[in-house]
């Protein structure tokens, strides 16, 4: 009886027949303190050598996170909005960067975010935008070459490469969490087919062939077998002779 890992294997031999690589990203939100799932995640990404991208909640950060992660050189850090607070108007999904609000004072916010993270980070704080709940505003996505942002990343396959004039896209698909259902791993089939069709799409024309797939995770919201999960993906991604694991510096820069 076929499986999800054996449908993944089938696409990337598909990936490896065409002479392609099938590029894949790492991307953990909602970063905000050292806690011990974020010890898990680290320990995860060190060992199995993948690049991640971390995004932080400039309001939320301080010098305890960024001195948990000065000695992690796999681990990007990409902005989180500013507060993670939801602006959403009664009944509408939730949402911090959203299009009733005064566009002003949002870019204040991502600006002032920008800088609490350089401070914090240095050069490793990338000027890419990971707006909460994957959901921004059309107005703050044009506003963001002004603010100094180059990339931004929500969720699904993107419509373009290029989000606003010099801010590249690149977002992640593949959601382990079943966010209405208890909050717990959406399944091993569920969270295999959603990067088997991401990868099927790139590869046959029906997604941006150049966008990689994103795996996203949300540390301090996983059970024991979201982390079973991450670390058997990336095993046997990384085993096999197509895929290949990018840093958002490459995928960004």
């Amino acid at each position: 009886m076929s499986t999800g890992w054996d449908d993944l294997e089938r696409e990337l031999d598909a990936w490896q027949a065409a002479g392609r690589a099938a590029t894949l990203w790492w991307r953990d939100d909602d970063g905000r303190a050292a806690t011990p799932a974020l010890d898990s995640l680290l320990a995860m990404a060190r060992g199995s050598g993948t690049p991640l991208a971390l995004a932080v909640i400039p309001a939320g950060a301080g010098a305890s996170l960024a001195e948990r992660l000065a000695g992690e050189p796999l681990v990007a850090i990409v902005q989180h909005g500013f507060d993670h607070a939801d602006h959403a108007r009664p009944g509408d999904k939730k949402i911090e960067l959203a299009p009733h609000r005064p566009l002003d004072g949002m870019r204040g916010a991502l600006a002032d975010g920008r800088e609490r993270l350089q401070a914090l980070f240095g050069g490793r704080a990338l000027a890419v935008l990971v707006p909460p709940w994957n959901r921004v505003a059309d107005a703050v996505v044009d506003a963001l070459p002004a603010i100094g942002f180059t990339g931004l990343s929500a969720f699904g396959p993107r419509a373009k490469a290029i989000a606003a004039p010099g801010v590249r896209a690149a977002n992640a698909h593949v959601d382990i969490i079943d966010w209405r259902g208890g909050r717990g791993f959406v399944g091993e089939s569920d969270a295999l087919a959603q990067a088997v069709r991401h990868l099927r799409a790139r590869r046959t024309g029906q997604a941006d062939g150049d966008e990689p797939t994103g795996l996203m995770t949300h540390h301090l919201d996983h059970d024991a077998e979201c982390w079973d999960f991450i670390e058997a993906f990336v095993a046997r991604t990384s085993a096999h002779a197509a895929a290949r694991w990018l840093s958002a510096e490459a995928i960004f820069d």
